[in-house]
C-alpha cells in the first residue's frame, strides 16, 4: 500500500487506546483488543512492544518480497 493510495491511513497509535469500566485498553487493525490495563500509559507501552513484534516477525518476510 502506498500513500497515494485512497485507502492509506497513518495509525496514531493514541487514537488505538481506549477507557471502559474494566480499565485501559488498546485496538489493532485486525480489529483485536488488548487489555485490560490500570492505566493508560501502560496500555500505550504494551501496544508499543505489540507494534515492536508485529514488525519484528514481518520484517523476514517483507526482506523475501523484495529480493
Amino acid at each position: 500500500m502506498r500513500k497515494e493510495d485512497p485507502y492509506f491511513k497513518i495509525y496514531d497509535r493514541s487514537d488505538r487506546l481506549y477507557q471502559t469500566d474494566s480499565g485501559w485498553f488498546f485496538s489493532v487493525r485486525q480489529g483485536a483488543s488488548f487489555g485490560p490495563y490500570d492505566s493508560r500509559q501502560n496500555a500505550s507501552k504494551n501496544l508499543a512492544s505489540f507494534v515492536d513484534i508485529i514488525q519484528d516477525q514481518s520484517a523476514p518476510a517483507l526482506r523475501r518480497v523484495a529480493e
